[in-house]
């Protein structure tokens, strides 16, 4: 039976048992150490492989040109981008690059670029409410682009970018290219006030603003910011935007605060607005300094007359 028992336990193999020796360990333990030893090995291996695959991957925050299907909601929510052809190249139009362009819009929209055929625009030179959203669409395009614009409030236009010229960044202008820029587009707002595009006259003040910021100050700076908010007010009440109207007429009046213009504009705000204490407030304040405003006179009769209609009808409720 002794003899039986001792032949069934497994013989080492050839110099396995001198080398357990000379290690000074017994067989199984070396065996769970070559086991980690391979394991270590193996996932040093695959670490160094996802270290080298991770240089290969571009840095996260580099920009990527528009691949074909992808979509781009514009920031202010008017509309929805879809890449219908990738452009090629990194640089983009800017305001003031003339574009080679072709557009496809829904007849009778408010678009004053040319549709339907190939064409020259100036970036930022349109002033219909289309052309302001295809010149935002523009400044995200490549060259050889073609994208389908979704507006928010209904409608579709497509606009294909064959080429367009190099325009200068804002900071890249110096004091005067700015300021240019600034009393070119108040001028263009004034001219169509005078003819009734309202829209058009809103948008090009609001443009002189956003440049006004980055502009050096001449000696008239707030005059001419004064003046900007003023007649950006006289467009909102026009488009029964009478809560933007008077923040435009409390900026002009913290600059020129005996501003009647704006003392009278926001007294109209403040009235449309059923805010009839402040309407007469601001209306009083034109009269202490123009007696003889008879629309500001006018105005505050009527304005007056609400306030008791509405005061007599509080006392019968009560």
């Amino acid at each position: 039976m002794a003899n039986t028992e001792l032949g069934s336990e497994k013989a080492p193999a050839p110099g396995e048992g001198e080398e357990n020796q000379k290690q000074g360990l017994p067989s199984g333990e070396q065996n769970s150490q070559d086991a980690f030893a391979g394991s270590r090995e193996k996932e040093s291996g695959a670490k160094v492989r996802g270290e080298d695959l991770k240089e290969n991957l571009p840095p996260p925050k580099q920009p990527r040109p528009a691949s074909r299907g992808a979509s781009w909601a514009c920031p202010d929510g008017t509309f929805v981008k879809l890449v219908l052809q990738s452009g090629t190249g990194l640089d983009k139009p800017k305001e003031g690059s003339f574009c080679q362009v072709f557009i496809e819009a829904d007849p009778g929209g408010p678009l004053s670029y040319p549709a339907h055929r190939w064409a020259e625009v100036e970036l930022g030179g349109g002033d219909g409410e289309w052309d302001g959203v295809i010149d935002c669409c523009l400044e995200t395009m490549l060259a050889g682009e073609q994208a389908e614009i979704q507006l928010t409030g209904g409608g579709r236009m497509t606009v294909q970018l064959a080429s367009f010229t190099e325009a200068k960044d804002s900071w890249e202008m110096n004091a005067s290219e700015k300021w240019d820029l600034v009393l070119g587009n108040k001028e263009r707002g004034s001219e169509l006030y005078r003819a009734g595009d309202i829209g058009a006259a809103a948008r090009r003040y609001a443009k002189a603003l956003r440049l006004l910021v980055v502009a050096a100050p001449p000696p008239d700076y707030d005059q001419i910011k004064a003046e900007l908010h003023a007649n950006l007010a006289a467009c909102q009440l026009r488009l029964r935007q009478p809560a933007n109207a008077a923040c435009n007429c409390t900026k002009t009046l913290a600059l020129q605060p005996a501003n009647t213009k704006a003392l009278f504009r926001r007294g109209l705000a403040c009235d449309a607005m059923n805010d009839l204490e402040g309407a007469a407030q601001d209306l009083k304040g034109v009269l202490q300094v123009e007696p003889g405003n008879r629309a500001a006179r006018r105005e505050l009769e009527r304005v007056t007359e609400r306030i008791r209609a509405r005061d007599a009808k509080l006392a019968r409720a009560m």
